[in-house]
C-alpha cells in the first residue's frame, strides 16, 4: 500500500484539486480536467487516465440532492470525448488493439438500425456512440495500461478502488447522512444498490487477478481487501449483488473440478432459488433476516414484478428492432405518474428486458451472441470464465447497468473482459518463460562466437 501512495502521490493530489474545482465553479473544471488529461498523455500516465475515468463515473453516480456534484453527471462525457481522442490519435501506439471490439462489432453495427424508431433520437444516437466508444476504449487502456506497467497496473487499480471506498465510508463519521440512506451504505453511489453492483463487480474482479496472479497480493492484502469488499457489499443491504457473489464463489468451487459439474450446480442453484423465494418468509424469519432482506418489499420484488410486467406489454411494440439506446428511459418517462401511482420508482430494473427494449429481439440475441463467446474462448485458459459469466447473468436480471455505457459498472465488467480475453495477460508466465528461453539461447549463441585476440 505504502508503494502504491508512493507511485501514485502526484495523481491522488490531482483528484482532490478537479474535485474542489468543480464543486467551486463547474465550467472550469471543463477546461482545467481536460488539459490535465493532456499533460498526463505527454507523460504516459495512460494508467492514471484510465483511473480518473473510473473515478469521474462513480462520482457521476453520487445522489442529484447534492447540487456541488452534478457537474460530473455531464462531465463524464467530456472526458469520454478526450480519452476517446487520445486514442484515435495514438492509436498506432495501443497496436495491436484489444479484440473484445472486434468481437461485438455485429452488435456496434446492428445498434445504430434501432434508432429509426427512436422517441428520442438525438439522446439515442448520443447513447449509442457512447456505448461504441466504451466498448473501443476501455479493453484498449487497460490492454496498453499492463504493456506500460504490467500487473502493477491491475494492483494500483484495485488499490485506488480500495481508496475510493474507505474514503467514502470515513465521510460517515463526519455527516452519515451523506453516504447512508434508510440504514443502508451507499458510499459515493447514487443509491445501496449501485454500490452492491460494484463491490460484486470488485469481488469478481479481485478473484480473477488472484486467479491468474496469484503473489500479485500478500496473504495479509488479500484477507485485508476482501474483508472490505465484504464488509461494504453486507452494510449496503444489496440482496441481489450478495446472491451473485455466494453464486459465483459456488461455481467457481465446482468449475474447478468440472465444467459439467459446475453448469449442474448452476441448475440446480436455479431450483433452489425458486424453492427459497417461494418460501421466503419462512427462511426470513427463521434466520432473523428481516431488517438486512427488507421483508416488506420481496413479495413485489422492490416494485421489479410490476415495472417487468409494465415494460413487457410496452416491449410488444418494440419486438423485433426495438427503439434505439434510451428508448427504456423514454416510454418509463412517459408513464411515470402512472408507475409511481403503483409503488414503482425507477426503470426497468432487468437488464434482458431493457435490451429488448432498445434493441429488439435481433439485438438482444447478438449482444448475448458476443457476450457469451468471450467467455466461451476464454473458458478454455481461464476455469473461471464460466462462474464469471453465470453470476453476471444473474445480476443483470434485477438491474439494467449491462445496458449502460457511462456508469462505473459495466466499465469494471469490460476489466475483467479483457483480462480473460486477452493472452499478452492471462498467460503472462508462459509469454514471460518463452522470453526467457529466447534470452537464454541468444546468450548461447554469443558466447559461441569465436573472439579475436
Amino acid at each position: 500500500m505504502l508503494d502504491f501512495l508512493k507511485e501514485e502521490l502526484q495523481f491522488l493530489i490531482i483528484i482532490p484539486i478537479w474535485i474542489l474545482i468543480g464543486m467551486s465553479f463547474a465550467p472550469f473544471a471543463y477546461l482545467v480536467i481536460p488539459a490535465t488529461l493532456l499533460l498526463m498523455k505527454n507523460r504516459e500516465m495512460y494508467p492514471e487516465i484510465f483511473m480518473g475515468f473510473l473515478l469521474i463515473l462513480i462520482l457521476s453516480d453520487t445522489n442529484p440532492e447534492y447540487v456541488s456534484m452534478r457537474w460530473v453527471k455531464t462531465f463524464k462525457n467530456v472526458y469520454m470525448l478526450v480519452i476517446a481522442g487520445i486514442f484515435i490519435l495514438d492509436r498506432e501506439k495501443f497496436a495491436p488493439h484489444s479484440r473484445i471490439f472486434t468481437i461485438f462489432l455485429p452488435f456496434i453495427v446492428y445498434s445504430y438500425f434501432p434508432l429509426i424508431f427512436s422517441g428520442n433520437p438525438l439522446i439515442g444516437v448520443q447513447k449509442t456512440i457512447s456505448y461504441s466508444l466504451l466498448l473501443l476504449i476501455v479493453p484498449n487502456y487497460v490492454l496498453y495500461s499492463y504493456r506500460r506497467i504490467g500487473w502493477t497496473f491491475f494492483r494500483n487499480l484495485i488499490l485506488f478502488v480500495m481508496v475510493i471506498l474507505v474514503t467514502g465510508y470515513l465521510i460517515s463519521f463526519i455527516n452519515p447522512r451523506i453516504v447512508f440512506i434508510s440504514g443502508r451504505f451507499r458510499a459515493y453511489f447514487g443509491n445501496p444498490n449501485g454500490l452492491g453492483i460494484f463491490t460484486y463487480l470488485i469481488f469478481v474482479l479481485f478473484t480473477l487477478i488472484n486467479f491468474v496472479k496469484k503473489d500479485l497480493f500478500s496473504i495479509v492484502e488479500k484477507v485485508i481487501i476482501y474483508g472490505l469488499v465484504v464488509y461494504f457489499l453486507i452494510l449496503c443491504g444489496s440482496r441481489t449483488s450478495l446472491a451473485s457473489v455466494l453464486i459465483f464463489l459456488l461455481l467457481t468451487r465446482f468449475y474447478a473440478i468440472s465444467p459439467y459439474l459446475g453448469f449442474v450446480v448452476f441448475l440446480i442453484s436455479l431450483a433452489v432459488v425458486e424453492i427459497a423465494i417461494a418460501n421466503i418468509h419462512i427462511i426470513v424469519y427463521y434466520f432473523g433476516l428481516q431488517d438486512f432482506m427488507r421483508l416488506e418489499t420481496l413479495d413485489d420484488g422492490s416494485g421489479r414484478y410490476f415495472a417487468w410486467g409494465f415494460a413487457w406489454a410496452k416491449i410488444q411494440d418494440f419486438f423485433l428492432m426495438g427503439g434505439g439506446f434510451a428508448n427504456d428511459e423514454y416510454i418509463m418517462r412517459q408513464h411515470y405518474p402512472y408507475l409511481r401511482s403503483m409503488g414503482h420508482h425507477g426503470g426497468v430494473h432487468n437488464s434482458y428486458l431493457t435490451m429488448w427494449f432498445n434493441m429488439g429481439l435481433i439485438g438482444l440475441l447478438i449482444y448475448f451472441r458476443s457476450f457469451i463467446l468471450v467467455f466461451i474462448r476464454a473458458s478454455k485458459r481461464v476455469k473461471i470464465a464460466f462462474p464469471i459469466m453465470l453470476s453476471v447473468l444473474f445480476s443483470i436480471l434485477y438491474e439494467s447497468w449491462i445496458n449502460g455505457s457511462l456508469n462505473p459498472f459495466t466499465i469494471t465488467l469490460f476489466i475483467s473482459l479483457t483480462i480473460i480475453s486477452e493472452s499478452e495477460i492471462y498467460d503472462w508466465k508462459s509469454r514471460e518463460e518463452n522470453e526467457s528461453e529466447i534470452g537464454d539461447e541468444d546468450e548461447h549463441a554469443l558466447s559461441s562466437v569465436p573472439t579475436l585476440k
